[in-house]
């Protein structure tokens, strides 16, 4: 008999919500973005719905979103507890620790570069063209499912589009997807109905915690290798400036870290430093 759950952690992003296929629905102070917000929290709730069915007891929530201040508290399911706000310590996973039985992605996205795939990036379309770890490129996905995997945390579900589902299958074998929508170009798509999306979502959550035994974490073996490609020369040169960062080429930079904690970290302090040189609006 698989092992019951009772700890859940979830991180949920907004590119692969159910129904958003353009970048207005996933901030800025429009009707759009607030209509992305509501979409947003129907599938999160949804996935809620099917842990509860699963039987788990406690429900801790990311917002990982943007300035992770997407979910309306009081729109949340009440059996979860929301952590929000950034920055945080470990990001998309803040909160995750080694006592969950279980983690859930919601709403993700496909690599940066990832052929069909709506709003592809890796943590910032602005700045990052690729991330490779110990010799395998990964996006959002394997880069929050090692840090959950480093806890003893196995990822048992995603929801997302198509090319997000078929990514993470490719790093976590039985892992359980809710395909939402089917991406014909970056920012279109062919989406289920919200009510149909939410359903699935439902079932699926709840049959892989159900089945959570058969997912094993997803980790690398220390020392960690990061290679960092940004968009332009200007990023790996304020990037450079870590001291524990080596330039390869001139858009490329290179660290290694004892362990994957410090690889995370170190990584987002590199792309937040990148960050500065993009051009505000």
């Amino acid at each position: 008999m698989s092992k019951q759950p009772k700890r859940v952690f979830i991180s949920i992003d907004m590119e692969g919500i159910t129904g958003i296929v353009n970048w207005e629905q996933t901030g800025g102070q429009t009707r759009e973005y607030e209509v992305g917000r509501k979409l947003m929290v129907g599938d999160l709730n949804a996935a809620i719905e099917g842990a509860l069915e699963a039987g788990a007891e406690e429900i801790v929530v990311s917002d990982a979103h943007g300035g992770m201040r997407n979910i309306q508290p009081e729109d949340l399911h009440e059996a979860a507890v929301l952590v929000r706000g950034s920055p945080k310590p470990y990001s998309m996973m803040e909160g995750i620790d080694p006592d969950f039985d279980a983690a859930m992605f919601i709403g993700y996205h496909a690599r940066m570069g990832a052929p069909r795939a709506i709003l592809c990036h890796t943590y910032s379309g602005a700045t990052v063209e690729s991330i490779h770890i110990n010799g395998l490129e990964v996006g959002e996905t394997g880069l929050n499912a090692a840090l959950a995997g480093h806890y003893g945390v196995p990822v048992v579900f995603i929801s997302g589009d198509e090319a997000v589902a078929e990514e993470a299958r490719g790093i976590i074998p039985n892992i359980t997807a809710a395909v939402v929508k089917w991406a014909v170009g970056r920012q279109a798509a062919r989406c289920l109905h919200p009510k149909k999306a939410r359903e699935l979502i439902k079932r699926k959550a709840a049959e892989a915690l159900r089945n959570l035994d058969r997912v094993e974490p997803f980790r690398f073996e220390p020392p960690i290798e990061v290679r960092l490609k940004f968009l332009n020369p200007l990023m790996a040169d304020v990037a450079e400036l870590l001291p524990y960062v080596e330039r390869l080429d001139g858009t490329t930079i290179k660290a290694v870290y004892k362990d994957y904690p410090e690889a995370y970290c170190g990584t987002r302090a590199a792309i937040y430093l990148a960050g500065t040189t993009v051009r505000r609006r």
